[in-house]
């Protein structure tokens, strides 16, 4: 049956469960274990499962704990390579764009930029706006018209009704360009979830600990670690022919199992983001402004991104030498990037305003430059002792980067089996019309939006208990009856899980998000059996969590670095 086929005749959710999948994975050799569930891993497990390889996936954490729940959550080209000149990678990102966009029309939006323009140069003078405008004639060529919207140039008036807070003084118009967003976190599980459907054994809170000795032509033993929600670890063997390192920032640590003279490859950059109600900003496309300097080498450009009733302002880049697992925004950048905000509003947001931060690394290939923001974003694969590592690269890219490194797979294995996954839908997404959802509004369009043709079994969920059609807080719109689906068919474990990348309450309004965490907690306890004593534990961190984010941003500020 053709993959689009599987999809759109699914009568029931996509079986997702943890302990089959760990069984099923020992219980015969793999042709393939990747380790890594982000969205690179996850793109991986479901381009080896649609050609017919047997593949297990295991991640020592939550799918998307890292990079991949921590994005800018941006499907764009890249108008950085147009100023570059690097017309190719822009035209391969915007094709992937596209497709993304075909294969997941309720996770993929497009998505409107705004580029106001001054009669001063304070903000984006009449020069820098005659050569953006070049690079989006050149960027709509290269492959931005395949969104069905070209940029065009604004008067002052149309550009305030984008952002009716916008200075007005000096004001002489805008440009108006198109790109797509996505829920990060959202769509590595629907990916996940998409290859589990087509065959691939993918397991959460696994973690490869130790690699035998490659040998050509034998199966290779993999050791695991398997940590239960109630905290209990258990170990377990698995027999895979080849190995697939998708560890992104990790992926170094993954390397030295099976090559203890690896060097590093490497380099993080971290990106942080602020979230703000949308009522302060008002901007109904993704505003466009300069960033001050100090934390994004000699400035640069940032944007603000409404996100239902709040908008998320982004983003630093700068390197990062600290605990990748523990990766946090400080009351430094934030303020930076509200003052930023500020200089180009008449609006004036302050520490007061923000509801939530998160903060991610960038696995950049190390070339030797000395600021990460000069790094390129491009990825690299490589393969040594039975082991395909692939690295770098972005989220826009991620089906790409999975078909070469299948393909390198399909080379060790010595079969020839051509990539599916160009036009294969994701979960959710085979015969779903988003404008077509988006004009009924209410809960059907919300559910719509986050589950595609999905939605019917959450609402199935709702109707069945109406206390479950409720909100989990008065300031989100998520149900309890998400956090049910997310227990029983997203391999959701733990209330951070839940809270922090199943439904993204964590980022978008961290203090509601504390308040909705024992009930979240009384669920996983009706659903998975688990101990109140460890759900008391769960709800503890997760709300200390959530007070050390406050710390962070109450802490005295410090000057911005020239």
């Amino acid at each position: 049956m053709r993959a689009r086929d599987v999809v759109a005749n699914q009568t029931a959710p996509v079986a997702f469960d943890r302990d089959t999948a760990l069984e099923a994975m020992t219980a015969a050799p793999l042709d393939v274990l990747v380790v890594g569930g982000g969205i690179t891993g996850v793109s991986v497990a479901l381009d080896a499962a649609l050609r017919g390889l047997r593949v297990g996936l295991v991640e020592r954490g939550d799918f998307a704990c890292g990079t991949s729940s921590a994005s800018s959550k941006m499907i764009h080209g890249g108008l950085r390579y147009i100023e570059q000149r690097e017309f190719r990678i822009v035209y391969h990102s915007l094709l992937e764009r596209q497709r993304l966009y075909e294969r997941a029309p309720h996770l993929v939006s497009r998505l409107p930029f705004l580029f106001p323009i001054y009669r001063e140069s304070a903000v984006f003078g009449p020069r820098m706006a005659q050569a953006f405008r070049a690079l989006l004639v050149a960027y709509d060529a290269v492959g931005g018209w395949r969104i069905g919207k070209l940029h065009r140039r604004m008067g002052a008036a149309e550009t305030l009704t984008h952002c009716p807070t916008l200075r007005p003084e000096g004001l002489t118009g805008g440009l108006l360009y198109f790109d797509t967003r996505t829920d990060d976190a959202r769509l590595t599980v629907s990916v996940a979830r998409t290859a589990a459907l087509h065959g691939a054994m993918l397991a959460n809170y696994c973690r490869l600990a130790e690699l035998d000795p490659f040998r050509p032509g034998r199966p290779r033993t993999a050791h695991l670690i398997v940590t239960d929600p109630d905290g209990r670890t258990a170990e377990r063997t698995v027999q895979t022919r080849v190995v697939v390192n998708a560890a992104g920032v990790w992926s170094d640590g993954v390397s030295t199992l099976s090559e203890p003279t690896h060097h590093s490859r490497i380099r993080p950059a971290k990106g942080v983001h602020v979230v703000v109600p949308w009522e302060k900003v008002r901007s109904q496309s993704t505003l466009v402004f300069p960033m001050l300097g100090g934390l994004r080498g000699k400035g640069g450009r940032a944007f603000v991104v409404r996100w239902g009733d709040y908008c998320y302002i982004g983003t630093t880049d700068t390197p990062y030498d600290g605990d990748p697992d523990d990766v946090r925004c400080n009351r430094q950048e934030a303020e930076l990037l509200l003052e930023s905000l500020n200089e180009t509003l008449t609006t004036n947001l302050t520490m007061d305003d923000v509801t939530g931060t998160w903060a991610g690394l960038r696995p950049l290939i190390d070339t030797g430059k000395g600021d990460t923001a000069e790094l390129s974003r491009e990825h690299e694969i490589t393969v040594a002792d039975g082991m395909v590592t692939v690295a770098g690269g972005k989220l826009t890219v991620s089906r790409s980067m999975a078909e070469q490194a299948v393909d390198k797979v399909c080379d060790l294995l010595e079969v020839k089996q051509r990539c599916r996954t160009t036009h294969a839908p994701i979960v959710g997404g085979a015969g779903f019309d988003a404008e077509a959802v988006e004009a009924t509004g209410g809960r059907f369009a919300h559910l719509s939006g986050r589950y595609g043709t999905e939605a019917r079994f959450v609402e199935d969920i709702a109707l069945a208990d109406p206390a479950l059609a409720e909100p989990i807080a008065p300031e989100l719109p998520y149900l309890w009856a998400e956090v049910v689906f997310a227990i029983r068919h997203e391999m959701a474990r733990t209330v951070s899980d839940i809270l922090t990348r199943r439904i993204p309450a964590r980022f978008l309004h961290a203090a509601a998000a504390a308040q909705a965490a024992p009930r979240v907690g009384e669920l996983l306890v009706a659903e998975l059996g688990l101990s109140p004593a460890e759900i008391d534990r769960q709800v503890a961190a997760f709300r200390a969590d959530v007070a050390r984010e406050t710390a962070e941003l109450a802490a005295a500020s410090q000057t911005v670095p020239d």
